[in-house]
Order: C-alpha cells, then sequence, then structure tokens
C-alpha cells in the first residue's frame, strides 16, 4: 500500500492527464462545492481485494480536473496491480459536454498496459424535474496480456464503442448502456487486470476485468429522502468464451453538506469469476 500511496502522490502532484472513476463522475458533472474525495474499497472470499481513491477539482465554471488510483489483489498472497488516471472535462454549454480521459497500469508479473478515451454527452432537458442524457464514445487500451497457455507476455489492442442514455425525473435516475469491442488479436486466453469500470466508467462494471466483446447494463437510484439515496446496479459482460454476471446494491446516508458514507454489496457470477463482495466508502467535499 505504501507503493501505491507513493504513486498516487507522484500523479497528483504532477500536471493533470486525463481520466477518471466514481468520485469523478459518469455521464458529467453536477456542480460541486469546490473539490471532491471519494474512496472506495472491496473485500470478498479468498483474501480479494480493491480498493480506489478519486479527486476532482473545478478549474473554473465550464472545465474540472479528476485523478484517481486503483489497486486490486486477486488472493491471499497475491500480487498487487496498480493503476493511475485522469480525466478532463469541457462544458460546452447548452447541454453539451466531452470528457477525455486516460489511465494506465503499471508493470506486475509480466502485464501492464495505457489506454485514452473521449465521450460526448448533451443533456436535454423536459422540465425543472427531468432530463435525457444520450451519451457515446470511444476508449482504447493496449495491453501487455499474459498467454495463460504459455506464461508469456504478448501486446493486444482493445478498442471499446460505448453508448447508452441517463434519464433523471425527480428523485428517480436510471442510466442505460452497452459497449462492443474490438482487438488487434483473438483474446481468448489472453489474462488482464484491466478492469472494465475503467474503460467505461460505471460502477456496475467494477470488479470484472478481462477482454469483453459485448456488455448491456443499469444503474438505477431512488432517494426517497434527502439524506438517503438507494442504488442498483446490474452489467451483463460477455466474452468470446464466457458469461458474467454483475449484481450490486449501495446504500448512501448523506452526514452533512460535505459528507456522504455508502456501503452495500457486490455479487459476480459466472464462468471463472463467481464471487461475494463487501464494498463501503466515503466521499466529501471542501
Amino acid at each position: 500500500m505504501k507503493i501505491i500511496l507513493a504513486a498516487f502522490l507522484t500523479v497528483l502532484l504532477a500536471p493533470p492527464l486525463a481520466c477518471g472513476h466514481e468520485a469523478v463522475g459518469r455521464t458529467g458533472f453536477k456542480k460541486p462545492l469546490g473539490v471532491e474525495v471519494e474512496a472506495e474499497f472491496y473485500a470478498g472470499k479468498r483474501g480479494y481485494l480493491h480498493g480506489g481513491l478519486g479527486v476532482i477539482a473545478p478549474l473554473n465554471d465550464r472545465q474540472k480536473v479528476g485523478i484517481v488510483g486503483h489497486f486490486v489483489r486477486e488472493e491471499t498472497g497475491g500480487e498487487i496491480f496498480p493503476s493511475l488516471g485522469a480525466e478532463f472535462v469541457q462544458d460546452f454549454g447548452g447541454g453539451y459536454e466531452l470528457e477525455a480521459f486516460s489511465f494506465g497500469y503499471f508493470p506486475v508479473e509480466k502485464q501492464s498496459a495505457w489506454a485514452v478515451g473521449l465521450r460526448g454527452s448533451r443533456r436535454i432537458a423536459f422540465n425543472d424535474h427531468a432530463s435525457i442524457t444520450p451519451f457515446f464514445g470511444p476508449a482504447y487500451a493496449h495491453v501487455r496480456a499474459l498467454d495463460e497457455e504459455r506464461g508469456t507476455p504478448v501486446g493486444i489492442g482493445h478498442l471499446m464503442l460505448l453508448g447508452g442514455f441517463e434519464l433523471e425525473a425527480g428523485p428517480v435516475e436510471l442510466t442505460v448502456f452497452g459497449s462492443h469491442s474490438f482487438f488487434s488479436r483473438d483474446p481468448v486466453g489472453l489474462e488482464t487486470h484491466v478492469d472494465l469500470e475503467e474503460m467505461t466508467h460505471f460502477a456496475a462494471y467494477e470488479n470484472n476485468d478481462g477482454f469483453a466483446r459485448n456488455s448491456v447494463g443499469a444503474e438505477l437510484s431512488y432517494a426517497p429522502a434527502t439524506w438517503l439515496t438507494l442504488s442498483a446496479r446490474y452489467a451483463l459482460i460477455l466474452y468470446l468464451d464466457e458469461t458474467r454476471h454483475s449484481f450490486s446494491f449501495v446504500p448512501t446516508v448523506k452526514l452533512g453538506p460535505a459528507l456522504e458514507v455508502f456501503a452495500g454489496f457486490q455479487l459476480l457470477r459466472g464462468d471463472g469469476a463467481e464471487n461475494d463482495l463487501f464494498m463501503t466508502g466515503a466521499a466529501f467535499s471542501f
């Protein structure tokens, strides 16, 4: 963890690059009070651990930058795979917004990666309480993966196209999305720890790595009170040789104007991906 924290601080103090995480946003940013920080942590069977820390800050009324760090450990005694990224968002007015992002994985067990992406969105308001925001964009990752049969590293390019829409209606928000990917070579039998959440910026894909061919998902949130938000997420992820399902439920409690805490669970089902994860975290602004 000391190595990961030191690497994260190095990037945090460097000039912004471009990427994002849950603290940074999905299809755009709500107006922040100032700097926002979010930390999250997952724990599962056999010593599985996954943590993330994201920071977002406004440059002015139309621009924001964010930086995020991730780490994952598959099992007790296993290697830790860290990643770092950043994101830049430009609000053009009239509901138009463009997000540019990138991330990278440090070399561990002969595996590494770098990625860049863009996403455009347009918010269309029906009235003061309802709107729809379509979005679309590509992400490209160049991955140094591991051939599981031979144990040798190989390079592969992964181009993902993702699109969907977000509906807001009072206390209810629904986001529906899907993706399709193209590869520079056959991805079957190649191992990578590149998390699909980093490729998509949707928490429904969290803790799912690999080279997905197609996917669909949804995130639904409902705020029955000003201090409580209930969120449910689902993703169907189709690989060339397997299928995975990801379910999660996360209540969030607002403890004040600048602090939120959340805790919940995630269920991963499918070939070689079954796990029950507990998750918790907090977000605050200043």
